[in-house]
């Protein structure tokens, strides 16, 4: 994705002025202080490493773990698209469309 879509000068200029980017690095496997670990909502299990922990979240969120996937939040974490989330495709005018419906929905609030 960031070669083929998001190398693209007009996704490029979206991202960089029109988006704050946060990532959640679900492969992480740096172990967290034990005052961070999360007993997950969804399998019981206690997530003590920081992937595990984006993992679960995402999964709750999302419904999915797919890789790459990307979201359009508001600061409430509200989504602000008609799909949940966008995974890949090298194209690039379908990844423009989900970046300006995410736009278009947050200017409206």
């Amino acid at each position: 994705m960031y070669a083929e879509v998001w190398s693209d000068s007009k996704v490029l200029a979206k991202l960089r002025n029109d988006f704050v980017i946060a990532v959640l690095y679900t492969d992480d496997r740096t172990k967290m202080p034990e005052s961070d670990w999360v007993t997950s909502d969804l399998d019981g299990k206690v997530k003590k490493t920081i992937g595990k922990k984006f993992n679960d979240l995402q999964i709750s969120k999302f419904g999915t773990n797919a890789l790459p996937l990307y979201a359009i939040v508001d600061p409430d974490g509200k989504i602000l698209t008609s799909e949940k989330y966008y995974t890949y495709s090298p194209d690039v005018d379908a990844f423009i469309l989900f970046l300006d419906e995410g736009i278009r929905n947050f200017v409206k609030k």
